[in-house]
């Protein structure tokens, strides 16, 4: 015989399962993401990820190791300067001085205060000037698989171990810093062709940049096989590089200092004014039309000289690195969409020269609210893009490695409505992200901290679950669109630890 429910039983039931299922999902409001959906949390699986990404984080590092190339001309005191640098750093398992100064022959003892540490450097004197080949024939010699260089005018003490970090994160592709003006720049040097594999961009490696010994071999070989007799291209061939590499260059805004000379050193270029800007003209022309040209030719044939695919593992972001070189902060949204911007080899071939330097209110406000300003220590100047916020929009902070007692400060000039309703995550590769919904270990200040309405955000990874505790990647993403910008003018790590898992 059955018996009979009461509706109100059944609507108190109901009520009652609803209230448990709220109160878990308040207690363990946490979905782990990729970019194939969201799931559920598993902390078995998630102590798991961390302690693989660790361990891959430890082998890149070990993998990729760096040799720095320093290339003499006529500045002598700038060069021991910057291998002094290096060997404190303890960043380099290698050091070259290439010297391309056939005048005089650099030894050790000229190079070297003490001898400590004689076995890391290498000195080669070559019998002429190279130029800009020169630093791809070191590299080739190089016992690494990867290369540091930066001209010997410039300091790269504020950013050196970002760019090395970034390196590591996505080593196939060459990574660069340089000042917001040129960024801008190089963004307009981009060529998109989809029907031939064309997805190439230009980035000078002169203020630092890190590529791979792979990468510089087959340079110098492309160099040989299409200018056999046009040695003075080779001379330039710092505007031919990033271009055959046919992967757009990882790119970082930062704050360029250049180094103390002495008054003798001064006005030592390798070549004259006149002569350099011709060949930068007719080297940039031609670094596009030779590529173009081959895969447009072999577009069946993928064992070419030129690489069809790209083999950069993030998409291609806007990136700065902090003021103590700490973390990188960084955004998907771009000043220019460079997805879409029309090429045509019979109308485009000049772009990449400086007969298109870029000019207009597009950008002159991106070089008063690039991504400097978030992270220049002044609450007074932000980050604000240019356009409303789109679904999948983002800003992010690589803390360079997986990082534990997280504490960081975000000044924010966006309302804390729009900030409330962005997605948290947090990663520990990059690739694979974690949401984050709970308001644990993240504070808001009650009131503005500026006369313009700033507010501060606090997160505080040691009130986290415990599995969550150590991340790399912390991103805030747009899951729809806003009517509304983001705006963050100032980003502070007060404290963090490096995670070691035996």
């Amino acid at each position: 015989m059955y018996r009979i429910i009461k509706p109100k039983k059944i609507i108190k039931s109901i009520i009652y399962l609803l209230l448990i299922y709220f109160i878990i999902q308040y207690l363990f409001d946490i979905n782990i993401s990729n970019y194939n959906g969201i799931y559920s949390i598993d902390i078995n699986a998630t102590i798991h990820a961390l302690q693989q990404a660790k361990s891959r984080e430890t082998d890149v590092e070990n993998k990729y190791q760096l040799t720095a190339i320093i290339l003499h001309w006529k500045r002598l005191s700038g060069t021991r300067r910057l291998i002094q640098y290096y060997l404190n750093t303890h960043l380099f398992k290698q050091i070259i001085i290439w010297n391309n100064n056939p005048e005089i022959t650099l030894t050790i003892d000229q190079l070297l205060v003490n001898s400590t540490s004689i076995n890391l450097i290498h000195t080669i004197n070559f019998h002429e000037n190279l130029k800009d080949e020169a630093k791809y024939r070191a590299c080739a010699r190089a016992q690494t698989p990867a290369c540091f260089y930066a001209d010997d005018e410039w300091d790269t003490s504020g950013y050196i171990k970002s760019l090395i970090s970034s390196f590591q994160s996505d080593p196939n592709v060459l990574h660069s810093a340089t000042s917001v003006s040129t960024y801008y720049n190089n963004m307009l040097w981009t060529f998109m062709d989809s029907q031939i594999d064309l997805h190439t961009g230009f980035s000078w490696n002169t203020c630092g940049s890190i590529f791979l010994r792979e990468h510089a071999l087959r340079h110098l070989h492309l160099l040989q096989m299409h200018f056999p007799n046009q040695q003075k291209l080779f001379a330039v061939s710092d505007l031919f590089f990033p271009i055959w590499l046919n992967d757009i260059p990882s790119q970082m805004i930062v704050n360029l200092r250049m180094l103390p000379r002495s008054p003798n050193e001064t006005g030592n270029s390798f070549l004259p004014e006149k002569e350099s800007d011709d060949l930068q003209q007719t080297s940039t022309i031609l670094a596009i039309r030779k590529l173009e040209y081959s895969l447009r030719l072999n577009q069946s044939n993928t064992n070419i000289d030129f690489p069809r695919y790209q083999h950069r593992q993030f998409p291609y972001y806007v990136k700065s690195s902090s003021l103590n070189d700490d973390f990188i902060f960084y955004t998907n949204i771009l000043p220019i969409d460079i997805e879409h911007m029309p090429f045509s080899i019979e109308k485009d071939a000049e772009r990449a020269t400086y007969r298109n330097i870029p000019s207009g209110s597009d950008y002159t406000y991106f070089t008063g609210h690039n991504t400097l300003q978030a992270i220049d220590g002044n609450e007074d100047t932000c980050w604000h893009p240019n356009k409303r916020i789109k679904s999948g929009d983002f800003f992010a902070i690589d803390f360079l490695r997986i990082q534990s007692n997280i504490l960081v400060t975000f000044v924010l000039q966006h309302t804390k409505k729009l900030q409330n309703k962005l997605d948290m995550r947090l990663s520990f590769d990059g690739i694979s992200w974690i949401s984050y919904r709970s308001r644990k270990g993240i504070l808001t200040s009650t009131g503005s901290v500026t006369a313009g309405g700033s507010h501060r955000l606090i997160i505080d990874s040691r009130q986290f679950p415990s599995e969550l505790q150590s991340f790399r990647y912390i991103s805030f993403n747009a899951t729809h669109d806003f009517d509304e910008v983001f705006q963050v003018c100032d980003v502070q790590i007060i404290k963090s630890s490096i995670v070691i898992i035996k």
